[in-house]
């Protein structure tokens, strides 16, 4: 198959050079059958939107060099417009990636810069003979030298690594905080992270979905890890998937318990503040709080604090926020604290994950012998989402992340050798930005109302 389809390109560039001219739409229509057609015969490991992009980027490029060629005056195509028979070489280059090209995906840019070159220099020398146009200047073969020196690297990388591809994908949101955003990242990372023998955890909401995923492959890897949750069933049901993992039953809304629970631990070395959930009314805990601030902001800070003042955390150790991309849509509200007529789940836990990244550089201050860090795990099929939120869990069904993949940054996170950033906000292992949208940016003053809210009760 491998030999039929290279005879068939060469075959094609050849009448197309020296027949084009002639016949340029019968020409322009077969090359495009033939990227098409390459696409489902030889099924080349890149989606078909990636496909298309790669081939429009691969024309576009074509079309951009050759007219340049000519308005320098270095060739006469002898036609009013471009010829569709130039424009077709460029659309059925693409047969030759996803495998004839795969051997030259992982080597150097100037490697590929040469062979850009000298193979450009080469094919359009014969090209010039067999077909009408006109070379005006023998410059014309340095500028195809320089032209496909530039376009043979960059055109594996877009096809190969997914250049603009994956920005774009990424810039849509849906197709990166999904499966296959997760998909497309996982082939850049470049590192199997590993934890410290006989380190010892901690993850608030270890019981169900991102949380149990990650304890679980803690547990597999040599770790203890204290899973917390409130229902003592699924607590236990949980931890006896694993001799590494306990359970500890909390409630963290009530920070009476956090004293009691602290006290049970041994000095850790990983903390992941996972523990989340959307009740359907607005509700306050105890000391007159929301209880989704309570539990998971507030009880996740009284936490940590008071793991740091008992000794219970190791000098290095590394403690995980889990937020959610939901933030980026929120901007910090403090006044629904403790007092909300228009109570919305969603929107609070929105708010709740914004108010965890915005105090990231005090917990960074707070903690500067350990590594502080956040993360959102995109959007990952768990109980909690089907529970809280089952019309985008319907919507969705299909392209959520399972929540092994969900959890991946959040491991990477505590066993990666790479130097991170405390204080910083990572998603599928990359640090990201805090903000999307200016009008989400708290002021300084509302930051340290939130700071002092969170010292008022602790």
């Amino acid at each position: 198959m491998t030999a039929l389809k290279v005879i068939i390109l060469q075959g094609f560039w050849y009448v197309s050079v020296a027949l084009g001219f002639k016949f340029q739409l019968p020409i322009f229509l077969t090359s495009m059958a033939l990227a098409f057609a390459n696409f489902f015969i030889y099924k080349p490991q890149v989606t078909r939107g990636h496909y298309l992009f790669s081939l429009v980027f691969f024309v576009l490029y074509g079309i951009v060099q050759e007219g340049l060629f000519e308005s320098l005056g270095l060739v006469n195509y002898g036609q009013e417009s471009f010829p569709l028979w130039l424009t077709a070489l460029y659309f059925v280059f693409i047969g030759y990636y996803g495998d004839l090209l795969n051997y030259l995906s992982k080597k150097s840019v100037p490697l590929l810069a040469l062979i850009g070159a000298l193979g450009g220099i080469s094919a359009y020398y014969g090209g010039s003979k067999l077909s009408p146009i006109e070379v005006l200047s023998p410059l014309y073969y340095l500028a195809v030298g320089i032209g496909w020196g530039i376009f043979f690297p960059l055109s594996i990388k877009v096809f190969y690594e997914g250049f603009m591809w994956n920005k774009i994908l990424d810039a849509s949101i849906y197709y990166s905080f999904d499966k296959s955003g997760y998909l497309r990242h996982e082939k850049l990372f470049d590192e199997e992270y590993q934890f410290k023998d006989g380190a010892k955890a901690i993850i608030t909401g270890g019981t169900s979905g991102i949380g149990q995923a990650a304890s679980l492959e803690l547990a597999k890897r040599g770790v203890n890890v204290f899973i917390t949750g409130r229902s003592k069933e699924k607590g236990e049901d949980a931890a006896s998937k694993h001799d590494n993992l306990s359970f500890l039953p909390w409630d963290m809304a009530d920070w009476n318990e956090v004293g009691s629970v602290v006290q049970k631990l041994e000095p850790l070395d990983y903390v992941v503040l996972n523990a989340g959930g959307m009740p359907n009314r607005f509700t306050k805990n105890d000391g007159g709080v929301e209880v989704q601030f309570a539990s998971q902001l507030f009880g996740h800070y009284f936490l940590i604090k008071e793991l740091r003042d008992k000794g219970k955390l190791k000098d290095g150790a590394r403690i995980v926020w889990v937020t959610s991309g939901g933030m980026y849509l929120a901007k910090l509200d403090l006044e629904t604290i403790f007092e909300n007529s228009k109570y919305d789940k969603v929107a609070t836990y929105a708010n709740v994950k914004r108010a965890q990244v915005t105090l990231l550089p005090y917990f960074k201050e707070q903690f500067p012998n350990q590594k502080v860090t956040a993360m959102h795990p995109g959007w990952a099929e768990t109980p909690g989402v089907s529970s809280a939120i089952p019309e985008f869990d319907k919507k969705m069904k299909g392209r959520l992340r399972t929540p092994l993949q969900g959890a991946d940054t959040i491991l990477w996170l505590l066993g990666t050798n790479k130097e991170i950033d405390s204080g910083g906000l990572y998603f599928d292992r990359k640090k990201v930005k805090t903000h999307f949208f200016w009008f989400t940016k708290a002021s300084e003053k509302l930051q340290e109302k939130l700071i002092m809210l969170l010292k008022q009760f602790s």
